[in-house]
C-alpha cells in the first residue's frame, strides 16, 4: 500500500499523516494487489478540508469533506471510500454469480 499525504496552505504534520497510515490499514483488507492512497489536506479559511483519490485492482475511488476538523473530515472520507469499495465487490460478487450455470440434476 502506498500512502502519499500532501499538505496545502499548512505546516505538515506527522500526527494527521500517522491517523491516516493507521486508518488506511482498514481499506487494506478489500484488496489483494497494490493500491494506492493520494491525500491531499488542505486549510481554507475556517474549514479543514481532506480529500482522497484511491486507485488499485481496477478501481479509482475518491472522496473529500469539509469540516471544523481534520480528524473528522478524515473519517468521513474514509466512510465514504469504503462504502464505495464494498459496493464495488458486492456488484462484482453478484455479477460472477449470475454467470454461472447450474447442472441439471439428473
Amino acid at each position: 500500500m502506498n500512502i502519499h499525504v500532501t499538505f496545502k496552505n499548512m505546516n505538515p504534520s506527522d500526527s494527521l499523516r500517522i491517523f491516516i497510515e493507521e486508518q488506511s490499514q482498514g481499506l487494506a483488507k478489500y484488496f489483494n494487489g497494490k493500491i494506492t492512497l493520494n491525500w491531499v489536506l488542505s486549510h481554507e479559511k475556517h474549514h479543514h478540508i481532506a480529500h482522497c483519490h484511491l486507485v488499485g485492482d481496477h478501481m479509482d475511488y475518491y472522496g473529500d469533506e469539509s469540516t471544523q476538523d481534520f480528524k473528522a473530515s478524515i473519517d468521513v472520507v474514509f466512510d465514504k471510500l469504503e462504502k464505495q469499495v464494498r459496493k464495488h465487490k458486492e456488484i462484482v460478487k453478484d455479477h460472477l454469480h449470475k454467470n454461472q450455470v447450474k447442472d441439471p440434476v439428473s
